[in-house]
């Protein structure tokens, strides 16, 4: 290939792309602010030029010196696109969890909604079967009503009342009254809580607005940030090839290699740690229960889980596994869950949905619980093909899931700019302490 001439200098960019590299660093700061996360400054690192690799190469201390700063460049440019990943993802996971939430308050509204409406028609037949009771006790000499009273629908507060205070009130017709009276209680309470939940649900648009707009900003500084790498990461690798006197794509090999290594080494140190500081943690809180509730012995499975499950049923995991990498490839979206786009727990969810298999909603964190719940938590050191990854940002908060393919390789649908790949287990700081075993 040609090598370019000039001293060190900037890479350029196109100006549409400065432009998203600008929106970027904008969105991220938005992002990371309002899920209170602090993100590195960012500050444009000067990129060596050909003449400067050629100058190096005179030299073997030039040199070596040369191929750090390549090597540098190519890792924080790696870095400052995990973590706009990252961040997009988080935001991703929030606004699925937002949409979620806004669906159950929609579906709760409408319900109660309805019941207010069935229980307002039932107070209106009952207020009237209470009105005849009232003319026929006037017409038979009951003094304590008047004409004016059970003329008027609107006085049916007050109807009520005086039939409570009756005194020719039969048992049959004190079943009536007590009837319109639990009647009309009823159907104000319930118009009570269908305007509540009207509230809720405007709340809860409100917030999914919100998170839907963090998510966009997020995604778009995500793809920027891989845009910047991929740009000048390929010729850096072609700098470093030159250097060493390989190739751009065994260098990449090389850097992939190691990166995938490290990871995994990483991630099961993190993942221990985590499993351990929650077993604890449950076996302190089963312990003070106990002691308060004056029981001893064990119980039912707590805190992360941990239980001893057999091996994954190879059937379905294949199924399932089949399914996903019929998806290598596809596009990243989110919301995404069809056969066209994926996000991460909709390809879990789809993947194991063919199989029979329901593992949660549409949601990682709720993947995370359903596993919890069901008692399907092993530790990560015992994952196994086929079962589901997690990565936390926090304690219940779970922004990312993929399918365990063994090797320490996963199955994901992982971000924008990223379509549904077979990739090493990366964030190794984030990966959960516990994996899920659907089968």
């Amino acid at each position: 290939m040609a090598e370019p001439t000039g001293r060190r200098i900037l890479l350029k960019t196109p100006a549409r792309e400065r432009s998203g590299i600008v929106l970027s660093a904008m969105a991220v700061g938005a992002v990371t602010a309002s899920i209170g996360i602090v993100a590195p400054a960012i500050a444009e690192p000067g990129y060596p030029s050909w003449d400067d690799i050629q100058n190096a190469k005179k030299n073997e201390a030039s040199k070596q010196a040369e191929i750090q700063t390549v090597t540098d460049l190519i890792a924080s440019l790696q870095a400052a696109s995990d973590e706009a990943s990252r961040l997009s993802m988080i935001a991703a996971e929030k606004y699925r969890q937002a949409v979620q939430a806004l669906d159950a308050a929609t579906d709760r509204e409408t319900d109660i909604r309805k019941q207010a409406d069935a229980a307002a028609e039932r107070a209106k037949t009952s207020k009237m079967r209470a009105g005849l009771l009232a003319a026929h006790l006037a017409r038979n000499g009951g003094k304590e009503f008047s004409v004016d009273l059970f003329l008027h629908g609107d006085k049916a507060d007050d109807l009520l009342h005086q039939l409570g205070a009756a005194s020719k009130l039969t048992e049959q017709s004190q079943e009536i009254y007590r009837e319109a009276l639990a009647d009309r209680n009823t159907a104000a309470s319930l118009a009570d809580q269908a305007d509540q939940a009207a509230k809720e649900r405007q709340r809860l648009a409100s917030e999914a607005k919100s998170a839907s707009d963090a998510a966009q900003s997020a995604a778009q500084a995500a793809e920027a940030a891989l845009a910047t790498q991929q740009a000048n990461s390929e010729q850096l690798y072609a700098q470093l090839g030159s250097l060493k006197d390989t190739t751009a794509e065994l260098e990449k090999e090389r850097a992939d290699g190691i990166a995938a290594e490290q990871a995994a080494k990483a991630a099961a140190a993190a993942a221990a740690a985590k499993a351990a500081a929650e077993a604890a943690a449950a076996a302190a809180a089963a312990a003070n229960n106990n002691h308060g509730s004056g029981q001893t012995g064990g119980g039912g499975q707590t805190g992360g889980g941990g239980a001893s499950l057999p091996a994954p049923n190879g059937n379905a995991v294949e199924t399932a596994i089949s399914f996903a990498s019929a998806q290598l490839g596809k596009p990243y979206s989110s919301p995404g869950d069809s056969v066209n786009t994926w996000d991460c727990s909709g390809l879990t969810k789809s993947s194991y949905a063919y199989a029979g298999i329901y593992i949660g909603t549409h949601s990682a964190t709720n993947q995370y619980n359903t596993m919890r719940n069901q008692g399907r938590l092993v530790p990560y050191s015992d994952r196994q093909r086929g079962d589901l990854i997690f990565w936390t940002d926090g304690p219940g908060d779970y922004y990312h899931v993929a399918i365990y393919l063994g090797g320490n390789r996963i199955l994901e649908a992982a971000d924008y700019g990223k379509p549904v790949r077979e990739y090493y287990i990366w964030g190794a700081g984030d990966v959960a302490g516990y994996v899920g075993r659907p089968s």
